[in-house]
């Protein structure tokens, strides 16, 4: 799921379109009401904007999941959005607004559950296949405490009941 393509969806106009006529706090008021509704999903992955982040409560709403950072060179990203109409890079210096931007957020970013360095050669399908490398990995050193129950049953001599 993508919480910008629900926005969209919901509020019936384009996010700069959002940000024109209602501004940033409406929209990330929006942002907050759609991450409410699709946290709770399980077994899927919700993508979301860099921005939303900067509300705690929607921290602690994507911490029901595992978290992933796709870590990301400013210029890099400026070199793969280029053409779109982000509306927090509408200045003179979109290149010195997204920097900023992302040294706003990084201090948040960092406690994210998996962290994927995302490198100028890689491609969509290279980033998609970090992720899954990450991810497998966090999941086999983070195991659910069902299966450390029944690792210390085991090792306690005790029968678990599959």
């Amino acid at each position: 799921m993508d919480t910008d393509v629900i926005i969209e969806s919901a509020a019936g106009m384009s996010i700069p379109k959002i940000f024109a006529e209602a501004g940033e706090d409406v929209f990330r008021d929006i942002e907050s009401q759609v991450l409410n509704q699709v946290h709770a999903y399980v077994r899927c992955v919700i993508s979301t904007g860099g921005g939303i982040v900067c509300r705690p409560m929607n921290w602690s709403k994507l911490h029901t999941g595992i978290v992933v950072w796709l870590d990301v060179e400013p210029e890099v990203i400026m070199s793969r959005i280029e053409g779109t109409d982000r509306p927090l890079l509408q200045t003179e210096n979109p290149l010195e607004t997204l920097t900023n931007l992302l040294d706003q957020r990084t201090s948040r970013y960092q406690q994210a559950d998996v962290h994927v360095k995302v490198t100028p050669d890689m491609s969509e399908h290279d980033v998609a296949d970090s992720i899954i490398k990450e991810l497998h990995d966090f999941i086999d050193n983070n195991p659910p405490a069902w299966k450390m129950a029944k690792e210390k049953a085991k090792a306690d001599g005790l029968d678990w009941v599959e």
